[in-house]
């Protein structure tokens, strides 16, 4: 990419070099009034010269320093509960995998009011949780907070000991979509690098 941008990033500084000769040239032969007029128009030709290149410069620069574009990878947002050995909740942050394919059993809907909480309880079955609307504020007996937001996922694997609780901190209902996989299913999730797998 450098060696095609380098002609374009040579002349503009040329063309500036050269009305600036032609302008000194000029100074120091005035008396000369013989090729004057041949004189002006070459400045004048030169001086166009310069004004392109102090256009083209920044452009030709900015090329010749052209990087690709950065293209971001993190994915749908997710976040995994399951039950450790010492029986406890814990949350794995993660993404979900957009190329995986999962056995579901069920799908169905619910609707909670805004201010709502619910207190200790472990998943009823294993569930992606897709939030439509509200943002909650959920608990694990591990001693972890994580905050949920529309358009992030829960997978809800915590179903034994006494699980997690959660309370909606915004003014909106919680809306969310419950997708029951088949138990032990997590291809679809993929854990942040550098997350701990706490066992679970």
């Amino acid at each position: 990419m450098g060696e095609s941008a380098q002609p374009l990033f040579r002349s503009p500084r040329l063309a500036i070099r050269a009305y600036a000769v032609c302008r000194a040239q000029e100074r120091v032969m005035q008396s000369n009034n013989r090729f004057r007029p041949m004189r002006s128009r070459v400045c004048q030709l030169a001086g166009l010269a310069a004004i392109t290149a102090a256009v083209m410069l920044p452009v030709s620069s900015a090329y010749a320093t052209k990087k690709p574009p950065i293209v971001v990878t993190e994915g749908i947002k997710a976040y995994r509960l399951c039950t450790g050995p010492d029986n406890l909740s814990h949350v794995i942050e993660g993404s979900i995998d957009q190329k995986a394919m999962t056995d579901v059993n069920a799908l169905h809907f619910k609707e909670t009011p805004a201010h709502s909480q619910y207190d200790w309880h472990a998943a009823p079955e294993e569930q992606y949780v897709i939030t439509l609307s509200g943002t909650l504020e959920f608990s694990t007996t591990g001693g972890e907070n994580f905050v949920l937001r529309p358009g992030e996922i829960l997978l809800a694997q915590d179903t034994t000991g006494p699980g997690h609780r959660w309370k909606l901190i915004d003014d909106q209902p919680w809306r969310r979509a419950y997708v029951i996989t088949k138990p032990g299913d997590k291809a679809a999730f993929v854990p942040k690098d550098g997350a701990a797998s706490k066992g679970c």
